[in-house]
């Protein structure tokens, strides 16, 4: 390979990796419209978590509690800062954990 065919191929694959970085950055907004679209649609009554059973939640009911992606969701909780549970091949997340989370994330102005 000559420098030129190199330099070629390094400014293609640079090319190459922006475009996949915008196109994942796209995806993940586009899931979060959706997310927030659903969640913005009349849905039924849905019973406590106390009456509904365990109160474990899926990676979807996360995102919609959150009203984020799942690719946001997820990188959460590979980082751990969202506990979870694996149960098979499903992930699960505890209310109590996720409501734990969100009180974590509360900001508080220096000096109040």
């Amino acid at each position: 390979m000559t420098d030129s065919s190199v330099e070629t191929l390094l400014r293609t694959l640079n090319e190459l990796q922006r475009a996949l970085q915008a196109m994942q950055t796209a995806l993940v907004e586009f899931e979060g419209d959706l997310l927030r679209q659903a969640s913005a649609r009349p849905e039924e009554k849905q019973r406590p978590a106390e009456e509904s059973g365990s109160g474990l939640l899926s990676i979807s009911e996360v995102c919609q509690e959150l009203g984020m992606g799942k690719s946001w969701v997820y990188r959460r909780l590979k980082s751990g800062e969202i506990p979870s549970i694996k149960l098979g091949h499903n992930i699960k997340v505890e209310r109590s954990d996720l409501e734990q989370y969100i009180k974590r994330q509360r900001y508080q102005a220096p000096g109040c």
